[in-house]
């Protein structure tokens, strides 16, 4: 995910860190986590002072020695206070990839709370409860398939952005392909603290911005913005929609406050000590989340496992190249061979704003040219709705079933041209999923030498112990996409029969799975 929209995700991770570290972390972080570090407090010890030219560019190196190094062990704790002043701490363990934007923790069990599973990428988080406890820290080094819930990073829970959201995306954006401009880091408020150790290397803890340095501006800087106000703006549509936003309630946008100091560390992500090496490289970071929430995270480099994505997120690591004249020429029939597979069971995980998730169960038969499903809203049953896909349209009808009747109940369906969709009335990421599952069945034959200039394969991978091969295909709309970046994603097994479609959503991907197993009943022409 190297495209656009990942820039865009890390400016909104960008927000949310400015908007949520505490403005009066600066004094906090001098003194270290008392819970967790032990600083120097004797009468003699040094005092806090601005960054020498040295320090400041062996604190400019360190985003660039996390990219060249690309993955990490992280454990961690954030430390807080329940209503009743006892402490109430979060501790978690895992694994970050800086190159790939990638963070995979698990939460330690809490009273009244099983351990959670994270997995985040820039602007965006996904995290599922435990099945049973783990003997473990680290997370289960292949992610779990199914329930998770994918959400906006600083999503209000239910009032206010969690602390944590705050930490996962000063993490996300410790890494940068070249070090930071050391003048700019003296330009700002930055400090020396102290001398330290962490198991038992020297350190100097140095106070820096959480984001990138940036030259100041004279201009005002904007109103802190949640992440999930930056999200493309939901688009009222007439009646039924599975997959509609609601919109967010104005009185939880935040207010404007003053504009800070733009030489300030709060106008720059917010104040983080960073325990450094000889080396330029961070051992641990230290951040007041807010002015009673604290963070602790350390790192160890000599373990570094490569990590998985969960399917949300885009699955294993891909690599993307052209297309061979032999595949370009397997993919120009792809859709005759999956049409002659007829159709059969198919089942969609779709993750909407702004924690919603949409699960579809129904039916595909490409003979007829028809799709016909159940979409389950996951929270709220009042939501779920009847689709049918055909040839020229798509129906929904609001329905209580717990999966699609046969035969289809009668009247009460709200019917849209698919030529209307995406010009007249807003085609929702379902409509788009459906429509190319019809598409990948219909007769007839692709030309080779387009496809050999449009197509790209992803990565090998396997589907339900079936060996995949995951390509893409740049339409129009693509054009200007790099490699591994377009719209839609088609897994195709070894007799050319797409088994999976991938939809790159607000959320990360939503997966359309084929089943030929089951026995493919006679669908509704129409409805």
């Amino acid at each position: 995910m190297e495209s656009a929209r990942p820039n865009r995700r890390r400016k909104i991770a960008t927000v949310l860190v400015a908007g949520c570290l505490a403005l009066g972390a600066v004094a906090g972080l001098s003194q270290g986590m008392t819970a967790c570090s032990g600083p120097d407090k004797s009468a003699d010890a040094p005092k806090a002072r601005p960054l020498t030219a040295a320090e400041a560019g062996t604190l400019a190196g360190v985003r660039l020695h996390n990219y060249e190094d690309q993955r990490a062990t992280v454990s961690g704790v954030v430390a807080g206070k329940d209503p009743d002043g006892k402490p109430k701490d979060v501790r978690f363990a895992g694994w970050i990839d800086w190159r790939r934007s990638l963070l995979y923790v698990r939460t330690a069990e809490r009273k009244g709370m099983p351990a959670l599973l994270i997995q985040a990428m820039p602007g965006i988080m996904a995290i599922r409860a435990e099945d049973k406890p783990s003997a473990t820290a680290e997370p289960p080094a292949e992610p779990p398939t199914g329930n998770w819930r994918v959400r906006p990073l600083g999503l209000p829970v239910p009032e206010q952005p969690d602390p944590l959201d705050s930490l996962v995306a000063v993490l996300l954006q410790l890494s940068a392909t070249k070090a930071d401009n050391p003048d700019l880091l003296r330009d700002l408020q930055t400090q020396w603290l102290r001398k330290d150790a962490v198991d038992g290397t020297a350190v100097e803890v140095l106070l820096g911005p959480a984001t990138i340095p940036m030259k100041p501006v004279a201009t005002s800087s904007p109103t802190p913005t949640t992440a999930a106000s930056q999200s493309p703006s939901a688009t009222k549509k007439p009646g039924l929609n599975p997959a509609g936003v609601k919109p967010t309630n104005p009185s939880a946008t935040p207010s404007a406050s003053p504009t800070p100091d733009p030489h300030s560390l709060v106008a720059n992500g917010g104040p983080v000590a960073y325990w450094v090496d000889g080396t330029a490289r961070v051992r641990r970071i230290e951040a007041l989340l807010t002015n009673d929430i604290r963070a602790r995270v350390d790192f160890d480099r000599t373990r570094r496992p490569e990590l998985t994505a969960i399917a949300a997120f885009g699955g294993a690591l891909i690599n993307p190249r052209k297309v061979t004249a032999a595949e370009a020429k397997a993919l120009s029939v792809m859709r005759r061979r999956t049409q002659a597979a007829r159709g059969g069971h198919f089942t969609v995980n779709l993750p909407l704003p702004p924690a919603r998730m949409i699960f579809v169960d129904g039916w595909l038969d490409w003979r007829t040219g028809v799709a016909y499903a159940l979409a389950h809203d996951l929270d709220d049953d009042a939501r779920n709705v009847l689709v049918h896909a055909g040839r020229t349209s798509v129906s929904l009808r609001a329905s209580t079933d717990k999966q699609p009747p046969l035969p289809a109940p009668r009247g009460k369906w709200e019917r849209r041209s698919w030529e209307d969709l995406g010009v007249r009335v807003p085609a929702t990421e379902l409509d788009v999923l459906l429509h190319e599952a019809l598409s990948v069945g219909v007769p007839g034959r692709d030309d080779p030498k387009a496809l050999a200039k449009s197509a790209y394969r992803l990565r090998l991978d396997e589907l339900n112990g079936r060996p995949v091969a995951v390509f893409e295909i740049h339409t129009a709309a693509d054009a200007a996409s790099p490699p591994g970046t377009a719209l839609m994603r088609y897994w195709v097994d070894p007799t050319g029969v797409v088994r999976r479609l991938e939809i790159r959503t607000r959320l990360g991907f939503a997966q359309l799975d084929i089943d030929f197993g089951k026995r493919l009943p006679t669908l509704p022409s129409r409805v």
